[in-house]
C-alpha cells in the first residue's frame, strides 16, 4: 500500500492534527472525554448486533479523518470503506464466468478490533509521532467501561457470547471503522492474498466478508489454510456463514446474488421490499419518508441493473409528485 499522500503519513504534531481535523476542544483528544460521546447498545431487531452510535461532534471529526485515511492507496479487491466502491463492485469481481465459490464472515469483526491493533497502525505504518497516534486511536476506538451505555451488562453477555474479550476496541458505529479495518489489519489480509494468488483463486474484502472464487474447485486444503490465517490473528470465524458454491449454483455475495450463467441478480428481498414502498407511496404521494425509503431502495437496486424499475425510479425521484 502507499500511504505518502495521506496527510496523517509522518505526522508529528497534536497541533497540526487539531487543525487537520478542526478540533478546537483539546479534550477531544483524550480517551476517557471521547468516550463519553459514544453510548453502545445492543440492537435485537433481527440478530443481535452491538451498535455504537458516536455524538455527531466525534462523527464529524471521525468523517474528517476517514477522508484523510482515503487518500491511502490500497489494493482493487477491496471494497471496505472505499471511496467509489461498494459491495455490489465486491459480489461482480466473482461474475466473471462459472466459477467455484468460497467464503468467510469473521465474528464480531469490529469489536474484536483492539485498540492496540489500531495505534500499531498509525505508530508503525503511517509513522505518527506517540502522542499523534494515541490521539487518533482515541478518536476511532471506544472502551466501553468509559462510555455512555445504558446496559453495560447486557453488552458483556453479547461479547461473551460472540467469544470476544475485548472490551476497549473499535467503534462499530464509526464512520471510520470501515476502512480501519481493513487498514489495521493488512498483514493478515495481505497473507490470505498471497495464499490466493499461489492457488490462482480470485479474492475480494467486504469488511467482514472474505470471498475467494476461482475456475477451480477450491480445495479442502486451502480453506484450512485460511482458517489458520484468520485465527493467527486472534479473529474468529462465524460458522454459520461459511459457504462454498459449486459452478452451477446461484450465489450469494454481499447482498448480490449471481446466478447459474454468472450474471449479477437482484435478490428477491430487495425486490419484494421495493414493490411494497411502491405501494404504499402510490397511496400517499406526500409522504417523504415513504419517498426517501423508495429513493434508497431503488437507487440500490440500479446499483446491480441499471434498468431495474424505470417507472419506479422515476416516480420516486419525481419532485412534482
Amino acid at each position: 500500500m502507499n500511504y505518502n499522500y495521506c496527510p496523517l503519513y509522518g505526522l508529528k504534531s497534536k497541533k497540526r492534527l487539531k487543525y487537520l481535523l478542526k478540533i478546537k476542544n483539546s479534550k477531544m483528544l483524550s480517551q476517557a472525554h471521547i468516550a463519553k460521546h459514544v453510548e453502545p447498545y445492543i440492537d435485537i431487531q433481527g440478530r443481535p448486533r452491538l451498535i455504537e452510535p458516536p455524538s455527531v461532534e466525534l462523527k464529524a471529526i471521525q468523517k474528517r479523518i476517514k477522508n484523510l485515511l482515503s487518500k491511502i492507496i490500497v489494493p482493487d479487491n477491496v471494497f471496505s470503506g472505499i471511496k467509489g466502491r461498494s459491495y455490489v463492485d465486491n459480489a461482480r469481481m466473482h461474475s466473471n464466468g462459472l466459477r467455484y465459490l468460497f467464503k468467510v464472515d469473521l465474528t464480531a469483526f469490529f469489536p474484536s478490533i483492539t485498540r492496540e491493533t489500531v495505534y500499531t497502525f498509525f505508530r508503525e505504518d503511517l509513522h505518527c509521532s506517540s502522542d499523534v497516534a494515541e490521539a487518533l486511536t482515541n478518536l476511532t476506538t471506544i472502551d466501553i467501561q468509559k462510555s455512555k451505555a445504558k446496559n453495560i451488562n447486557e453488552i458483556y453477555c453479547f461479547l461473551d457470547a460472540k467469544q470476544v474479550n475485548v472490551i476497549n476496541h473499535l467503534i462499530s458505529g464509526a464512520p471510520t471503522s470501515q476502512i480501519l479495518s481493513y487498514l489495521v489489519n493488512h498483514k493478515m489480509f495481505d497473507e490470505l492474498q498471497l495464499l490466493s494468488d499461489k492457488n490462482k483463486i480470485t479474492m475480494s474484502v467486504y469488511v467482514d466478508d472474505i470471498t475467494f472464487s476461482s475456475e477451480f474447485r477450491i480445495s479442502h486444503m486451502f480453506r484450512e489454510k485460511v482458517y489458520q490465517i484468520i485465527k493467527k490473528y486472534n479473529y474468529k470465524i462465524s460458522k454459520k456463514k461459511v459457504k462454498g458454491y459449486s459452478k452451477l449454483y446461484p450465489k450469494l455475495i454481499t447482498g448480490v446474488i449471481i446466478d447459474a450463467n454468472g450474471n449479477l441478480v437482484i435478490k428477491n428481498t430487495l425486490r419484494r421490499k421495493i414493490i411494497l414502498e411502491f405501494r404504499k407511496l402510490m397511496e400517499d404521494p406526500a409522504d417523504d419518508e415513504s419517498r426517501q425509503r423508495l429513493r434508497g431502495l431503488a437507487t440500490a437496486a440500479r446499483q446491480i441493473n441499471k434498468a431495474a424499475y424505470p417507472f419506479i425510479y422515476k416516480f420516486a425521484f419525481d419532485n412534482k409528485q
